[in-house]
């Protein structure tokens, strides 16, 4: 008999455990799901459109992003490029096309995130590796570019797609405005801001200052975000395995149905 006892006491003991190690597993994901939440909404003169951001995939280009419109980069530059049945392209200040920030970021890519869907928000560039500020937002499939292109974004609604459609050469991006926890997210590429900052104020002196807070000022949490982060971003030397992607318009529109939401040649491809 107690030979039994003891065996189940150590089974509760074991299933507790792992138990507890589960939830806060769950918990950790949670977390990250939450500060992975971050929208771009464009306000222009077709009206607003909204973007979800994938900070999860590309980083960099999404704390660069936030980091120019923050500090107003973007507000009143205009659509300089619109192919039909194509892509319209805005980012450059001087609305030539060959504009940029005065510095390049690099290129991120992931198997899950690609062309195949329109809509998406995505870093024009003159090559590898020299994206700066200038985006493109796809009217129709493009799978031509994957690989080519840092896709970080991807419309939310049906509205924002026809409104997509409607933007033409000169219409205005008045601004450009966040949801989320963009402070926390930008916090963890405090150094690299720091860089890209000093390069801005000195080429746009003109901008606004949009201070960042360090990363320690979190603590706990963002110890466990970035390790989250580091876990589901792929861009990483390693071999691949080979599985089957979700499309991301699918995941997008199941998280809207549970929450009840309704230039010059240089930069052209």
């Amino acid at each position: 008999m107690k030979r039994i006892l003891k065996f189940l006491l150590t089974f509760i003991l074991i299933f507790t455990a792992y138990s507890c190690t589960s939830l806060k597993d769950i918990a950790r994901k949670q977390e990250a799901a939450k500060y992975n939440d971050i929208r771009a909404t464009f306000i222009t003169t077709q009206g607003d459109i909204t973007f979800y951001l994938y900070p999860e995939a590309a980083p960099i280009t999404v704390a660069n992003f936030i980091n120019l419109a923050q500090k107003g980069y973007y507000n009143n530059t205009k659509i300089h490029r619109a192919v039909e049945n194509f892509v319209v392209q805005g980012g450059d200040p001087t609305g030539t096309g060959t504009g940029g920030p005065g510095y390049s970021i690099p290129d991120e890519y992931v198997d899950w995130l690609d062309f195949f869907q329109q809509g998406m928000l995505a870093m024009a560039n003159a090559g590898p590796d020299t994206g700066g500020s200038q985006y493109f937002m796809t009217l129709y499939p493009a799978e031509w570019l994957n690989g080519k292109h840092t896709i970080f974004g991807e419309y939310v609604s049906d509205i924002d797609f026809e409104r997509i459609k409607k933007l033409e050469v000169g219409d205005v991006i008045k601004e450009i405005k966040f949801t989320g926890d963009i402070d926390f997210f930008l916090s963890l590429h405090k150094d690299q801001i720091d860089e890209w900052n000093q390069i801005l104020n000195t080429t746009y002196p003109g901008l606004k200052n949009y201070p960042v807070k360090p990363i320690e000022e979190y603590q706990g949490e963002a110890l466990a975000y970035k390790e989250e982060l580091t876990r589901i971003y792929t861009r990483q030397e390693e071999k691949k395995e080979e599985r089957e992607w979700p499309i991301p318009r699918f995941i997008r529109a199941v998280e809207r149905k549970i929450k009840g939401e309704d230039s010059t040649s240089s930069y052209e491809f």
